[in-house]
């Protein structure tokens, strides 16, 4: 009796009452008709609805203010592809992140060779009326000046492009992870060491040529001596040197010399050691031609990391007022692809760099001078419950009354059309019972 009397229910509700209630049987059939499409359409849209909503992706915005360090790897970590961190400040110096540039130079930059302990000997007064140009105890003044401004130069342009790469400004708009910003340090810093041995290698030729092409006067026969100014103070003179025997490198049955196919005419004298009776001792590795630069630049040090060579020239020394007491270089610290027979020119070239120091640069120095006011990132999400049935309700209200108002015309239409439908279905069935009527009867 239950079921029978909700199934009773059921096939009487009727929520498209007319007013005042009608008794007509047709009308009540197409209200109970309009209720159950209308209650069929509004469950088939619920359905849809509830499917999509809880199927559904929709982008979610947030931001973070004033982020810190951690929040932002998180977040980072967490939302790679939408974080999005404008910085504070879009450019800033390279010294505010990067660590102190620290270079390790070849020995013979820091050694006594260098200095004017060495380049200020006084060797023994030779017997002989003449000095032989590349007699190491003539052109060894000029030799090892010019070797330590070589030094010097290359130091004071490291410091030059050490303090200009400081004040160069990075360029960031916006916050970038700590890997990217490593890789992009590292291309920093490697540009750096590519560039600036570019810088003074140009230098050296700007030097070499400039003897070249103003076809400059370096008179080899000659020697610095120190004098005192006016203000009593020293300084150093290139003066002639009288009993010198040339004026210019030049090529004889007694001489060992090189030739140089760039330099036509242009020899190139080993450097010796000329006892009293005109026998000769070479020193390996030095070398003379009519260039002081040319000559230290295609020199080696080969003499001075061996205590024998490095003997011939110090037994030279008048050692009542010069010290003779003078150490080789250290074989051992040579570094990697570097040789005692290496040219200066070659170690020039490298700015007599042994090594760089692993130059660091902080990430958190960085982050800490973009420092950006805001993050925005955006991810993909479900609704959550709450938000789904609000969701829901909401369009199912809002589909409510043009269900309500359609619902009834498409019923009236769906009776007019079955109407018309079956009208036609009755007068085709007439004639056709009317003509087998008449037949019969005939």
């Amino acid at each position: 009796m239950l079921f029978q009397r909700i199934r009773q229910e059921l096939l009487e509700f009727n929520l498209f009452i007319s007013i005042p209630r009608s008794t007509d049987e047709t009308i009540l059939r197409r209200q109970h008709h309009t209720t159950r499409l209308y209650l069929v359409l509004l469950l088939v849209t619920s359905i849809t609805m509830i499917f999509y909503t809880f199927l559904e992706y929709i982008t979610i915005s947030k931001t973070i203010e004033s982020p810190s360090l951690e929040i932002f790897a998180r977040l980072r970590k967490e939302y790679p592809l939408t974080l999005d961190c404008p910085c504070s400040r879009t450019s800033f110096e390279y010294k505010q992140f990067f660590s102190d540039i620290e270079v390790e130079y070849h020995e013979i930059c820091s050694s006594e060779f260098t200095t004017p302990r060495w380049i200020q000997l006084q060797f023994n007064e030779s017997s002989m009326d003449v000095i032989f140009i590349n007699d190491v105890r003539f052109q060894s003044q000029m030799h090892f000046q010019l070797l330590s401004t070589l030094c010097r130069v290359a130091k004071q342009t490291i410091e030059d492009n050490t303090q200009s790469f400081y004040r160069t400004k990075l360029i960031t708009p916006k916050v970038n992870d700590n890997f990217s910003f490593q890789i992009e340090s590292n291309l920093i810093l490697e540009q750096f060491r590519r560039t600036v041995p570019e810088s003074y290698q140009r230098t050296l030729q700007l030097i070499e040529a400039n003897t070249e092409i103003n076809q400059l006067i370096v008179p080899l026969n000659s020697i610095f001596r120190s004098r005192m100014d006016v203000h009593n103070k020293e300084v150093f003179r290139l003066e002639p040197e009288v009993n010198a025997r040339h004026d210019r490198p030049v090529c004889t049955f007694t001489e060992k010399c090189e030739c140089f196919f760039l330099f036509p005419g242009e020899c190139v004298l080993e450097t010796v050691v000329v006892e009293e009776d005109f026998s000769r001792k070479t020193i390996p590795g030095m070398r003379l031609t009519v260039s002081p630069i040319r000559s230290v630049l295609i020199s080696t040090l080969e003499c001075f990391y061996n205590e024998t060579c490095l003997s011939e020239i110090t037994r030279k020394i008048n050692s009542l007022v010069s010290p003779t007491n003078f150490s080789t270089l250290r074989l051992s610290s040579l570094v990697m692809n570097e040789s005692q027979n290496d040219t200066i020119d070659m170690l020039a070239k490298k700015l007599f760099i042994q090594s760089w120091s692993n130059q660091t640069s902080s990430y958190e120095s960085y982050f800490n001078q973009c420092h950006p006011l805001s993050c925005q990132y955006s991810y993909l999400s479900r609704y959550n419950i709450i938000d789904a049935v609000t969701r829901i309700i909401g369009t199912l209200s809002t589909l409510n009354f043009p269900l309500a108002l359609l619902v009834p015309y498409l019923i009236k239409l769906s009776s007019y059309i079955w109407a018309k439908i079956k009208s036609r279905r009755q007068n085709t069935i007439r004639p056709s019972v009317e003509t087998v009527s008449t037949r019969r009867g005939k």
